[in-house]
């Protein structure tokens, strides 16, 4: 009974001194700019990663973040924000930054707008945001 009440009392504190709070993630990359969404006659037409689009899904287009980033995209005139995952290349308009699902436009309310100001933030390895920067800062 002992050994129990010892290991019982070893799980104790090793679960007590874990962290079970998980911390936020840490932005490195942040963009300010404009976003727009996709036309609905671009429905189940595949994406520059393969996937099809889907109107209600929450993914989105960004020139240069790689495929399968999530990305916080928020509205700054009325905080609204929805995280949505890259899977395309774009936008080719060149003052946007982000194309976004219709879903993902709702969300944010940019519908009645279609064009709106926008925060993309991404927490990405620090390397991969670096190099993101540079090649960014290039292209001005």
């Amino acid at each position: 009974m002992k050994l129990n009440g010892w290991f019982l009392g070893s799980w104790l504190l090793i679960l007590a001194c874990s962290s079970w709070v998980t911390e936020e993630p840490t932005y490195n990359f942040t963009q300010n700019g404009k976003a727009s969404y996709y036309a609905n006659s671009l429905a189940g037409r595949p994406t520059a990663s393969g996937v099809l689009y889907h109107p209600d899904s929450l993914t989105a287009a960004h020139r240069h973040l790689p495929f399968g980033t999530k990305v916080q995209v928020i509205n700054p005139a009325t905080q609204q924000e929805v995280t949505v995952i890259i899977n395309d290349r774009g936008p080719y308009h060149p003052q946007r930054i982000i194309d976004l699902s219709r879903a993902a436009a709702q969300q944010i309310g940019i519908i009645q707008a279609g064009v709106a100001p926008v925060t993309v933030k991404a927490a990405l390895p620090a390397e991969v945001a670096d190099r993101l920067k540079n090649s960014m800062s290039n292209e001005d």
